[in-house]
């Protein structure tokens, strides 16, 4: 049974790398210009789960949850979490891990982002946008391995369990985790290939943003706004906001840094009209490539665009 797959050496299945890590796959197929990566496979996390005899032990807390008592999910989650967090790695998926992140090292740098990539998420039906966790500037071999416990740990959130019960997911989700190489982008942010407001299917929306794409994510920054006519790719309308601050690799070592820009980096453009076109260009062609909107994840970095995500928009209908 294989441990790890390389997003380069073939199309991927959701089951096996899950949504993240499915569509990054495709993408690479397509000819899109996607970070080189590996994936720790759905059978990885089943694998440690069989060994430390959680496979048993999981079920039995979920079956312990009283709708009627809200503390109940949190209490059971909690134990859960617990529980991953202090079980040892099998010593041949340890040893799979180490051996995919130092030949990525070779390629890329140490520097590498590791994303959780669960197999119900970022499908047509439901994206679980937020709910699992992702870490950049990861660098080594050991806090790779702490940043898959991590992911594996986050799939067992209170927030998590609830959202999969509402789509009748419960307990069967497994986790798979995207280690790719980090891209140290000056501008980042999300494009939406309908409007995420009107539900305009001939507008791009683009939200931009300095440094990584963690300040948008985590809702630190209000991000530039950019919206582009889909056939003509001409700038409709843009909004240029105050960016306080932006988040960057750590410059000692791993994890990431937030800077305080000055006012007049506040409020310079992050992109320029001619970027915004380009960005809304190659989200447009992933839009064509899946056949269905999409919510894309972009870094740019010296010139040259990067796909960090993509996964349809689900709100829609």
């Amino acid at each position: 049974m294989s441990y790890v797959a390389w997003m380069h050496r073939g199309k991927l299945q959701r089951l096996q790398v899950g949504g993240k890590g499915a569509a990054l796959s495709d993408l690479l197929a397509g000819g899109f210009s996607v970070p080189p990566g590996f994936c720790i496979t759905a059978d990885a996390y089943r694998y440690f789960c069989d060994e430390a005899g959680l496979n048993e032990r999981i079920p039995q807390l979920l079956g312990e949850v009283d709708p009627a008592q809200p503390g109940s999910a949190r209490e059971a989650t909690e134990r859960i979490r617990a529980l991953i967090a202090k079980a040892p790695l099998p010593q041949e998926l340890h040893d799979a891990i180490v051996e995919a992140y130092n030949e990525l090292a070779a390629m890329v740098g140490l520097a590498c982002a590791v994303r959780s990539s669960a197999i119900s998420e970022d499908g047509a039906e439901a994206s679980f946008a937020g709910l699992y966790e992702s870490y950049l500037n990861v660098r080594g071999a050991h806090q790779v391995l702490d940043a898959v416990r991590r992911c594996y740990v986050s799939l067992w959130s209170e927030r998590a369990v609830i959202y999969r019960a509402m789509r009748t997911h419960g307990g069967d989700e497994a986790m798979a985790v995207v280690v790719m190489g980090l891209v140290p982008s000056e501008t980042s942010g999300v494009a939406f290939t309908a409007h995420p407001v009107t539900g305009d299917r001939e507008q791009v929306v683009i939200n931009a943003s300095f440094g990584l794409g963690e300040a948008i994510v985590s809702g630190r920054v209000t991000p530039d706004s950019f919206v582009i006519a889909k056939g003509s790719f001409a700038l409709i309308e843009r909004g240029i906001y105050p960016k306080e601050l932006a988040i960057y690799p750590h410059p000692d070592g791993g994890g990431t840094i937030e800077r305080k820009l000055d006012p007049a980096r506040q409020m310079a453009p992050s992109l320029t009209d001619e970027q915004a076109c380009q960005v809304a260009r190659l989200a447009a062609r992933v839009e064509s490539h899946f056949g269905f909107p999409q919510d894309v994840e972009w870094a740019l970095s010296h010139g040259d665009l990067f796909l960090l995500q993509s996964r349809p928009i689900t709100t829609l209908g």
